[in-house]
């Protein structure tokens, strides 16, 4: 097979090149082949990437406008579903290299804020004319579809929808919301106590919905809604408080500690955003199997250790006096 290997290259080189080829020369032709085919395949790789980047810029530059669109929205609805409908027909007929790639995600956003604003001014069919771009009928999808009719005062379509949501983060908070449109008090009461106990969505913008609407519904005569949360497709809306960056730093204090040196894991236990407190509850693992525990301050990122037995708290200067 090598011997075969070699004749090809050699009847490529000789067909390719009008000057004969010594054999002696064969090998030293043959490694600047291979140089070149890795050149050409870094080159391939990287350019790849620049028209990756080029694609993104576009999708960066639809969100900032369709951003504009939402908040122009508040005070011109009329105004922006006018603005929005010649922006789908300019998109239809889109022909450049890198923003026809995006063609699908902008079709998307933009036929979610007319759905979005219909619904807003209490147009629900349009709005449900909007939503029927797409055949896909879940998520937040059946979630915008529930709201909409129930305002329609279709309860069994809103119930179908509600039901086709899937595992969504909405799903809870919406199907209470609709138990609530229905007067369905002690269903809706329910789920709401279901979300206030769990701690682990606390981050998630509806939380704090649910906790208002359990208070409201434990008053003596409290106030049901009439309606469905429906979910905007603004992209500067945060569904979720992420503290990703706060997690990344600590993650990165952790492994650069003098004690984390033989450093295999880190887990973080407890966040501020779960346990209500001002600090993360941070265990690291090492590969001598021993695990330290230690508290991460969320303002400061000040590190204290905690000591497992004695449950004290000792700064890092205090712990490694005592060793």
């Amino acid at each position: 097979m090598k011997k075969f290997f070699l004749i090809l290259i050699t009847f490529i080189i000789l067909s390719c090149n009008d000057k004969p080829i010594s054999l002696k020369n064969l090998d030293k032709t043959h490694s600047e082949t291979e140089n070149q085919v890795d050149k050409t395949e870094y080159e391939n790789h990287e350019e790849i990437h620049e028209e990756m980047d080029k694609v993104s810029k576009e999708l960066d530059k639809f969100n900032e406008q369709l951003i504009k669109l939402y908040s122009d929205s508040k005070k011109n609805p009329e105004k922006v579903l006018a603005k929005t409908d010649s922006l789908l027909s300019v998109n239809k007929n889109e022909k450049s290299k890198y923003k026809s790639q995006i063609k699908s995600n902008i079709e998307d956003g933009l036929h979610d804020l007319k759905a979005e604003i219909f619904y807003k001014i209490g147009k629900y069919n349009e709005s449900i004319t909007e939503l029927n771009y797409t055949k896909y009928r879940h998520g937040e999808t059946a979630v915008k579809y529930a709201a909409n009719y129930i305002k329609l005062k279709n309860y069994e379509k809103a119930k179908s929808f509600i039901d086709s949501i899937g595992g969504f983060y909405i799903n809870d908070y919406a199907t209470a919301n609709y138990y609530e449109s229905i007067k369905n008090k002690p269903e809706a009461l329910k789920i709401y106590t279901i979300i206030k106990k769990d701690k682990s969505i606390k981050h998630y913008a509806y939380y704090k919905l649910a906790v208002e609407r359990f208070e409201e519904l434990n008053k003596k005569n409290p106030k049901l809604l009439n309606e469905i949360y429906f979910p905007t497709g603004d992209p500067s809306f945060e569904v979720c408080d992420s503290d990703n960056i706060n997690r990344s730093k600590i993650f990165k204090l952790m492994e650069e500690l003098p004690e984390n040196q033989e450093w295999a894991g880190t887990s973080i236990l407890e966040s501020p955003q779960i346990n209500d407190k001002n600090y993360y509850l941070v265990r690291v693992y090492t590969k001598e199997k021993k695990e330290f525990n230690y508290l991460v301050y969320q303002k400061t990122f000040e590190i204290k250790f905690l000591d497992p037995k004695t449950k004290k708290l000792l700064t890092l200067t205090e712990w490694r006096e005592t060793k």
